[in-house]
């Protein structure tokens, strides 16, 4: 009987130390990351643009917003 009482304490806690320590590990990333600029949202006539940040100039495209449309005609872009 105490192992079922020990297994269901176990079973309770566990998820909580997961989560503390997936918790301490992001903000280790967050901290470790060295941006210092957040970047701003700047609105265009083609919608909002990311200025400044610390995005990848190669990965983000100036001015680059998601395409237009229903969300039904992006479902038929993506398959093609």
């Amino acid at each position: 009987m105490e192992t079922r009482r020990r297994a269901a304490r176990i079973g309770l806690v566990a998820p909580l130390v997961a989560a503390a320590a997936l918790a301490g590990a992001a903000v280790f990333t967050v901290e470790a990351a060295g941006c210092d600029d957040p970047g701003t949202l700047v609105s265009t006539q083609h919608g909002p643009v990311l200025v400044g940040g610390c995005t990848v100039p190669s990965l983000v495209t100036p001015g680059h917003t998601a395409p237009h449309g229903s969300a039904e005609d992006q479902a038929d872009a993506r398959r093609g």
